[in-house]
């Protein structure tokens, strides 16, 4: 009797081939209908066909049909034990779903149910279904990860069940119906295809899509872990495709999963800045982060991103519609100079004038105090109005001026930028009080967790450290600090990292009071271990 490659004859392959097409498109859609028919007597429904159904149905089928001919075609088999792909395919409807077949399967069922208006097949067995294909999918990739080890298990990191969001689509979409306004320039030296690194500024929580539109190809974001712990924002970041970076420590997995994405010839997206700059003043390249990306020997192409301040500055939580330029430029070359300088070089090249220009009109003018928490003119904050913009206690008033910039009472012009710099060239006095939530990570490694609540209540943020209740962190513990929205500090130890969610206050001036008093300490410990080094030498 023949016999075919795995053992099984002709004739056996064949009976086990028309099983399946006996189970899975005569058999259960057979159950499938008589069990909707019950459903809807029993629950008093009456049948109200909806001719639209024909498309839905028409769409899962074609998606079923789509997965088996790339399977047919690109893999060698069927998903049926009998002819099992000998080879993995990535190719067509595989491409953005992991189970078109299933997906399309249910799909087809729903379209039934509105087809013949049984409210019972499309409304409550179509989504009861859905769990049911899902863990059979999930045992059968047992199979397929044995079968095709690294290469599967890549796949399932990078596709999804259902098709995931792609950034720069949602971009292109975005623009097509005028919802982002931005002009766009210097697309052609993004590569067309092989590994890149495209490093832009970052002053507005948008940023990743204003630079998703100066490539046709998908851009990997390194995007903080915060952004992962929140339900449904989790869940749309996911679909993005994004890289999860915990930026209050070294972390190896997001680099290796950079290193692997580039090694595969994607574009990998970097705010060199790290954190969005608080008064829409480019802050310069991270220098540890800018040394890495001189090391990678793939094209690090600066994007200049001019406009988001205005469109979304950090103080405000709030995010408009405002005419965004996005410039893309040549690859940044490190000649033997700073990498840092290099590429801050580069992006200040790409920058209009002033991008930290913002008009106040539509936005909470209440929470300029997370800037400007002090009067630029006198520093004092007793009399300070930051919603006026005017000071009780010296006078000085600011006006905003039509191009996003702020007259004073002399008639001089100024920015944001340079007022606020006013108010954080002053150094603290004392400690600082403020009412907060305090978060913990239960663990800095592993999985992205959401945070555990420790309590609410009153903080003290002082140059021995930060204290709540019986809690108390020490400067010289403390080994990274951040903020990761305007009302949230983060410091980071080398075992934890903790939040504190202000109800009022600014968390930038936390941020920056706990970095100079960290640096003194260290400063003051240093020249203390020299004294003393100086000491013994003389005893000697």
């Amino acid at each position: 009797m023949p016999r075919t490659g795995n053992g099984r004859s002709i004739i056996a392959r064949t009976l086990i081939v028309g099983a399946y097409v006996v189970v899975f498109w005569v058999l259960l859609p057979a159950i499938l209908w008589f069990a909707a028919t019950a459903l809807d007597r029993s629950l008093g429904w009456g049948r109200e066909p909806w001719v639209g159904g024909v498309v839905v149905l028409a769409g899962g089928l074609g998606l079923v049909a789509w997965g088996m001919a790339e399977l047919w075609f690109g893999g060698g088999g069927l998903p049926v034990s009998a002819l099992p792909p000998p080879r993995f395919t990535r190719r067509g409807p595989y491409r953005h779903m992991r189970h078109p077949i299933y997906l399309g399967y249910n799909i087809a069922v729903f379209g039934a149910g509105l087809l013949l208006g049984s409210r019972g097949l499309g409304w409550v067995l179509a989504p009861l279904f859905a769990p049911g294909w899902v863990a059979y999918a999930l045992i059968e990739e047992r199979g397929l990860v044995r079968r095709f080890g690294s290469a599967y298990r890549r796949y399932q990191r990078q596709t999804g069940f259902l098709p995931r969001l792609r950034l720069y689509r949602l971009t292109q979409l975005l623009q097509f119906f005028n919802v982002l306004r931005v002009q766009v320039s210097g697309r052609e030296h993004v590569p067309r295809k092989g590994p890149a690194v495209l490093v832009f500024n970052h002053t507005c929580y948008i940023d990743a899509a204003y630079v998703g539109a100066v490539t046709w190809r998908p851009v990997h974001h390194m995007t903080t872990a915060e952004a992962y712990r929140q339900g449904a924002k989790a869940w749309l970041v996911r679909r993005f495709v994004n890289v999860p970076v915990r930026r209050y420590r070294p972390d190896v997995v997001a680099c290796r999963e950079m290193l692997r994405l580039l090694a595969e010839g994607e574009l990998i997206g970097i705010a060199i800045e790290g954190e969005r700059a608080a008064l829409g003043k480019y802050q310069g390249a991270l220098p540890d982060v800018a040394g890495i990306m001189a090391r990678l020997r793939v094209p690090v192409v600066p994007v200049g991103i001019s406009g988001t301040y205005d469109a979304g500055p950090r103080w405000s939580d709030v995010v408009r519609r405002r005419p965004v330029r996005a410039k893309a430029g040549p690859p940044v070359v490190f000649d033997g100079s700073s990498p840092a300088v290099a590429i801050d070089e580069a992006i200040r090249a790409l920058l209009e004038e002033d991008p930290q220009r913002v008009h106040l009109e539509g936005l909470p003018r209440e929470k300029l105090g997370r800037v400007l928490w002090r009067c630029p003119a006198c520093t004092n904050e007793g009399g300070w109005l930051p919603a006026e913009l005017r000071c009780m206690r010296c006078g000085a008033c600011y006006t905003p001026t039509q191009d996003g910039r702020f007259q004073d009472g002399a008639g001089q012009i100024c920015s944001l930028a340079s007022l606020g710099e006013r108010v954080r060239s002053v150094e603290e006095e004392g400690p600082l009080h403020v009412e907060a939530s305090v978060w913990r990570e239960r663990s800095m490694f592993g999985p992205i967790e959401p945070l555990e609540l420790i309590g609410e209540g009153r903080v003290r943020v002082g140059p021995d450290g930060l204290r709540f209740g019986e809690l108390f962190i020490g400067s010289e513990a403390i080994t990274s600090t951040g903020t990761e929205r305007a009302d949230t500090l983060q410091v980071a130890t080398r075992d934890d990292m903790w939040q504190l969610r202000l109800h009022r206050g600014s968390a930038f001036r936390l941020h920056l009071a706990v970095d100079r008093w960290r640096t003194e300490r260290r400063a003051a410990v240093s020249q203390g271990a020299v004294g003393t080094v100086a000491q013994l030498g003389n005893v000697q």
